[in-house]
């Protein structure tokens, strides 16, 4: 069986070649850049002159987006191939790195105010890519500590810390990490034979790799208990998933989480986190 990465390459080239070349067919279906953009270019009789400078440059700059469109297509026809490699996109340049090729190192930290409404600054990290490659520059990334956690579960290179920085995070990513700790204790799930494993819901990242198997039973009562069944084959990668639950709490009750019962995202049978099965 063909992988989608590879038919929506094909798909894609075939169709970017027939709207570059502009074949019979798709001058037919009115697929080109005079006719999708007519109302912009105007007419070729009362400015010719005007009108053929508009068309040359709307002509540039659709066919200078087609890698860009396959990009953006590959990210959803095959998402985990998207995920090796490091992007840094600016005004003027695109950065590129291997993440089997390089290390991260969380390098400076610092505080800013970024609006009035929050009650306390955020925390901006600056974390340097430098590449083993030669051929590939180092550069700085950017973010917010809060998007810390999700970017270091989704890098599959190493990042380091220098000594003087500290993260600070938040109540959430510390109840995901104990959560995700709860979460690989429980029984497994086998996926049945011929079902194959789709991207998250969630973030349409990664593959989705939880199943919901109720398996807790209420202290003294065997057959009893407040979760019931999910009969919903794995659509959540198990941080959406603990970004769900987190946000079905109570806020000013942290002690009571992790023990508490949350609504399924899809169906809404309720779970706890003993129902939290990792597909294998």
């Amino acid at each position: 069986m063909e992988s989608p990465e590879l038919s929506f390459t094909l798909a894609y080239v075939l169709l970017s070649l027939c709207f570059v070349l502009t074949p019979n067919e798709f001058r037919s279906a009115g697929l080109t850049v005079q006719n999708l953009f007519s109302s912009w270019l105007g007419s070729e009789d009362v400015g010719f002159i005007q009108y053929h400078v508009r068309r040359t440059s709307i002509t540039l700059l659709v066919h200078s987006a087609l890698p860009l469109g396959y990009y953006m297509g590959m990210c959803i026809a095959a998402p985990e191939k998207n995920l090796g490699y490091i992007h840094k996109v600016t005004t003027y340049h695109v950065y590129m790195a291997l993440q089997s090729e390089c290390h991260v190192t969380v390098t400076q930290s610092r505080q800013h105010q970024l609006s009035p409404d929050l009650a306390s600054p955020a925390q901006i990290l600056t974390l340097r890519v430098d590449s083993i490659n030669p051929a590939v520059r180092p550069f700085d990334i950017r973010l917010i500590s809060t998007e810390y956690a999700e970017l270091r579960e989704k890098l599959h290179a190493p990042i380091r810390n220098s000594p003087n920085v500290v993260i600070h995070q938040t109540m959430n990513e510390l109840f995901l990490e104990t959560f995700r700790a709860h979460a690989d204790l429980n029984q497994p799930y086998t996926l049945p034979t011929g079902q194959e494993m789709e991207p998250c819901i969630g973030c349409m990242q990664v593959p989705a790799s939880i199943k919901l198997v109720r398996l807790c039973q209420a202290e003294g009562a065997p057959n009893e208990s407040e979760c019931q069944h999910c009969f919903c084959r794995p659509m959540w990668c198990l941080s959406c998933l603990g970004r769900w639950f987190a946000s079905r709490q109570d806020q000013l009750r942290p002690e009571t989480w992790l023990s508490s019962r949350v609504p399924c995202p899809t169906c809404r049978a309720k779970f706890c986190i003993l129902d939290i099965c990792a597909v294998h």
